[in-house]
């Protein structure tokens, strides 16, 4: 079957012609492939002949379908069933109480379970017990049963109904209780299933009457012990539960009787039917309607006649008048209750307050009451821990009251470990001002401390005053300032105007004496040759080529914006030492090269090159990169300085996805943990550069945020209050 396809009409796969009528036909596991496809065919046919048949050769009417075949019945094969723990062991059924097990492996001997018993009777149907392996039972149709024990080739119990009205045209055991079976009869005056426990044989157990005619099949669900098949010459297909006797399903049929029903064995909501018009159709248990196999069949019936009158008097047919029903479609209900392989065994919810709801289903006992067994819901508290209730009632309160400052303080104070201080302190700095300068500082990088060791190299003495500049250094500076300052009064009292950017090296300072201007062919006199035609590139190739890279750089900032970034590139092409890799990318501003090249060992200063220069609209994701690759390692430390990273990019869930990795979030604390880095989150304040990429203002009280009275999303640099306000 193909259940994707939207049609009601299955396709027919295979056929064979036989040369008897078919009594009986079973399916049997043994050959079959890993994907269930496969096995074997056996028929019994009227003639006493049992065949057996490789359903893929039917199917691909290639080679010889017919791997088997056996004559020691005298009579027509009646009855067939495989027994299902041991899928080559075939039992058969004939005339004159012949009964054989047939083994596959070797078709050409079959052994009896017993002596035939007395008086010899028609075997009609036979079945292998569903819990012992070595049990089996037969059934005439003089409504007699018998128990056989193949381990002693000797039958150990008879079953028979005293009535003498029991015709019986069914038998299967129970599947789960190894001792109860179940008996059909066809016949019109006694339309009953009888249920027998061979412990109690003198009487049945319980009677299931509901059908009004003979029953012609049963089938039992092996998924779910509560629903028994039948059919009956009433036209109508019941679901027992043969545990209360009470009928939860029917199926509406049309007006042929159905002689065999069937569970799917592989998809337990499934059933077969088989009536005697020739039809086979599946149903669900789980509803549906007849709709559309109804007016599929109005269609066939329809499809058959042309539209001219078929007796050749060229006259045009009527239109099909369809009587139009004055009922609801015919609608397939569910069963009553849910079947056992969609009912849950156990149950847990919690509700309100701690409270939680549990319940289950009691397994029951083998033979049970006609009354329904009591099912309870249990609803109890949660017993929960003192310290998880305290630490939720402090992110609670945090939440509500919007104290996250306090709320990490406290969190860096009780944090056991250096590494957990370290990620809420970087938590902390993202709900302060000034986020940048506290993420350098958290990483080691110092302003005043840097100022101090350069003014120790350059040999001068260093006192902060909160920018990092030496006092008498400035008094200098700021002599010479008012100096030049009352220099340029004066010269603007002279002289009309401002002096002009292109005019400015025409008022330095000239040296009288005279100088020469090379041309010979040497590296001088070629600079000197180019630079006089005005081939500034020429002239920065020799100097490049010469080392003289300083002379180069000027001469490029006067051919142009293009000659300069193509001087810078040729420049620090060459400088291979570690130091110009850094300078070669505050140059060029290539920061995505630092975070994906730099060592990991390096991943503080890396970082804190994205904290001083990385534009705003770049810095998350570099730093997410650079996260990622620490993540990668796989070992704890990195991680911890993965989530570091995070912190900064403000990527929450990388963060707890990655911090996550190294703690266990099974216990109560641990997923208080993982919710305290959930909720404690905010916009990263993206502590990234104007444009251009300047480093970062000395002044500690300047941030940088954006400029909203611009069109362009350009940063800028404001007071620290105003950042806030904004």
């Amino acid at each position: 079957m193909d259940f994707a396809d939207p049609s009601l009409e299955m396709q027919l796969k295979g056929s064979l012609p036989t040369t008897n009528r078919l009594h009986s036909i079973v399916w049997v596991n043994f050959g079959a492939g890993d994907d269930g496809t496969g096995g074997r065919l056996v028929g019994g046919s009227e003639n006493g002949t049992l065949t057996v048949y490789n359903p893929e050769a039917i199917i691909s009417s290639g080679a010889e379908a017919v791997v088997g075949q056996s004559d020691k019945h005298t009579g027509p094969v009646r009855a067939l069933d495989f027994n299902p723990f041991q899928n080559n062991l075939l039992a058969s059924g004939a005339n004159d109480s012949e009964i054989y097990i047939w083994d596959l492996n070797n078709f050409s001997s079959p052994m009896t379970p017993g002596a035939k018993t007395q008086p010899v009777e028609d075997i009609s149907v036979v079945s292998w017990n569903r819990q012992v392996q070595h049990i089996m039972a037969s059934a005439t149709p003089s409504g007699k049963a018998v128990v056989w024990d193949l381990r002693k080739n000797e039958p150990i119990i008879k079953i028979s109904d005293h009535s003498n009205r029991m015709h019986c045209s069914g038998l299967l055991w129970h599947p789960d209780v190894a001792t109860q079976l179940v008996l059909a009869s066809e016949d019109d005056r006694l339309p009953v299933i009888q249920m027998w426990d061979l412990r109690f044989a003198t009487s049945p157990l319980k009677v299931l009457e509901n059908h009004k005619r003979g029953i012609l099949s049963i089938s039992w669900s092996q998924a779910d012990s509560e629903l028994l098949l039948s059919s009956a010459k009433d036209n109508r297909i019941l679901c027992w539960n043969p545990n209360t006797g009470e009928v939860i399903y029917e199926l509406p049929t049309t007006n042929q009787w159905c002689f065999d029903v069937q569970w799917c064995p592989r998809n337990p909501a499934l059933l077969s039917t088989a009536s005697f018009d020739g039809r086979i159709t599946v149903y669900s248990v789980m509803g549906g309607s007849l709709k559309a196999q109804q007016q599929s069949t109005a269609d066939m019936i329809s499809s058959s006649f042309d539209t001219m009158d078929p007796f050749g008097t060229g006259q045009v047919l009527p239109p099909l008048q369809v009587p139009q029903p004055s009922v609801q479609d015919t609608i397939i209900p569910p069963l009553k209750k849910p079947p056992k392989w969609v009912r849950r065994l156990v149950g847990a919810s919690f509700g309100f307050g701690g409270k939680l709801i549990t319940f289950e289903n009691p397994k029951l006992p083998p033979v049970q009451s006609p009354q329904p067994v009591p099912r309870q819901v249990f609803v109890s508290q949660v017993t929960t821990e003192t310290e998880f209730l305290q630490r939720s009632r402090e992110l609670q309160v945090a939440l509500q009251s919007g104290s996250f400052n306090n709320y990490c303080q406290a969190k860096i104070q009780s944090s056991k470990s250096d590494a957990e201080q370290d990620i809420w302190k970087f938590l902390l700095v993202n709900f302060e001002d000034e986020a940048r300068i506290k993420f350098l500082k958290l990483l080691g990088f110092s302003k005043d401390d840097l100022e101090r060791k350069i003014s120790k190299c350059l040999g001068k003495n260093f006192q902060s005053n909160g920018h990092g500049v030496d006092a008498k250094d400035l008094a200098e500076k700021m002599q010479r300032l008012t100096t030049e300052r009352s220099d340029e009064a004066a010269a603007d009292v002279r002289t009309s105007g401002s002096i002009s950017p292109a005019d400015f090296f025409s008022h330095t300072p000239k040296d009288n004496s005279t100088f020469q201007i090379p041309v010979s062919c040497d590296t001088d006199g070629l600079i000197s040759q180019a630079l006089l035609v005005g081939n500034f590139e020429g002239a920065v190739d020799l100097c490049l080529n010469d080392g003289r890279y300083a002379e180069a750089i000027l001469l490029s900032i006067s051919g142009g914006e293009d000659l300069l970034k193509k001087t810078q590139q040729k420049y620090l092409s060459k400088q291979k030492n570690s130091i110009s890799m850094l300078i070669a990318s505050v140059v060029t501003q290539n920061w995505r090269d630092i975070v994906e090249n730099c060592e990991l060992d390096n991943w503080k200063e890396a970082l804190a090159a994205l904290l001083t220069y990385a534009h705003p609209e770049d810095f998350a994701c570099f730093c997410d990169t650079l996260g990622n690759r620490l993540g990668r390692e796989g070992m704890e430390k990195r991680c911890l300085q993965a989530c570091l990273c995070y912190i900064c990019s403000g990527n929450i869930e990388k963060l707890v996805e990655c911090w996550a990795l190294h703690r266990d979030c099974s216990s109560p604390l641990g997923l208080e943990r993982y919710i305290h880095f959930t909720r404690t989150r905010r916009l990263p304040l993206y502590p990234g550069p104007g444009r251009g990429g300047s480093r970062l203002s000395r002044d500690a009280q300047t941030s940088l945020s954006p400029d909203t009275s611009s069109s362009s999303s350009r940063w800028s640099p404001r007071r620290s209050q105003a950042s806030r306000e904004t």
